[in-house]
């Protein structure tokens, strides 16, 4: 089983590991920084001692990291694993952004309002799929966008740890909200995020809104 460094800290962006199996262009190592496709938040991608990361996936509970061509490494060789930083921390403060505006939106909009999917969230934007019995009041969406960016400028700590030492449940959390559970990568604290803002974005269904959030 491959040992989780970015469960450690998601700060770590170049670790050292050795090959345990090679599958065509999927590589599996003994340890990884690498964050694998989940949760909505893509995977992280990278380079393997030179070679292209293009995608990292979860598959069997193993983490392969898939090469963009053939690797020039074997099984049980050591290589170096450098993730795409800025790339990296993009995510991160997007996912931690989106999870203020889920909090925001509750306030806003009623309890009723709750994300129908886990949505899609890459370095570019989160796209969030949320439950609306009535028209989305685009004068209340611009109230959760200052709701948001008033907690982010109060620089509050975030917390993302596991539920307890024997759970691999792990929980997110920032005061005075309830923690909420979340496998992806996030920052220290609201004041890495930066500014937000949020539009409404393409119609996903009938009783349903998606609203997109983007850095500035």
């Amino acid at each position: 089983m491959t040992k989780l460094l970015y469960r450690i800290t998601p700060y770590i962006w170049e670790f050292p590991a050795n090959v345990t199996s090679i599958n065509g262009k999927a590589i599996i190592l003994d340890q990884t920084c690498f964050f694998p496709r989940g949760g909505g938040q893509v995977g992280d991608i990278g380079e393997l001692s030179g070679n292209r990361v293009i995608d990292t996936l979860i598959v069997e509970s193993e983490v392969q990291h898939i090469l963009e061509g053939s690797p020039n490494f074997f099984v049980g060789q050591a290589v170096i694993g450098r993730v795409d930083w800025g790339r990296r921390y993009r995510i991160m403060r997007l996912h931690s952004a989106s999870h203020l505006v889920y909090y925001a939106m509750q306030e806003v909009f009623g309890l009723k309002c709750k994300p129908s999917s886990s949505g899609l969230l890459d370095d570019m934007k989160d796209r969030s799929d949320y439950l609306f019995d009535v028209p989305l009041d685009r004068g209340k969406l611009s109230e959760v966008e200052s709701k948001v960016n008033q907690i982010i400028e109060r620089n509050l700590s975030i917390t993302h740890k596991p539920e307890n030492d024997a759970s691999e449940r792990i929980l997110w959390k920032i005061e005075p909200y309830d923690a909420m559970a979340c496998g992806g990568t996030h920052v220290r604290n609201t004041g890495e995020i930066g500014r937000i803002q949020l539009r409404r974005g393409s119609k996903p269904g009938k009783g349903k809104e998606r609203i997109e959030l983007t850095l500035t």
